[in-house]
């Protein structure tokens, strides 16, 4: 579920990773890389970048929260 843009409230360290975790990103990966690049195309290179960045920081809440990672590709 997507609740807005990543917030200025929190730590600006995790928000810099995250956006350079998602620079890095190759458009192959199964799930954030099509994002990536759809949303890039449409929006904006750096928009398109803070999407993903966005949605990395959604998966490693709910790593965290949970005790386990969950896939980042879609099911077989």
């Amino acid at each position: 579920m997507h609740r807005g843009h990543i917030t200025k409230q929190g730590s600006t360290l995790v928000r810099w990773a995250a956006i350079e975790a998602v620079q890095l990103l190759p458009a192959t990966t199964p799930i954030l890389g099509p994002t990536k690049t759809r949303v890039g195309a449409r929006r904006g290179t750096n928009i398109g970048k803070v999407a993903v960045a966005r949605k990395l920081l959604t998966f490693v809440f709910h790593a965290l929260r949970d005790g386990q990672a969950r896939a980042l590709c879609a099911a077989a």
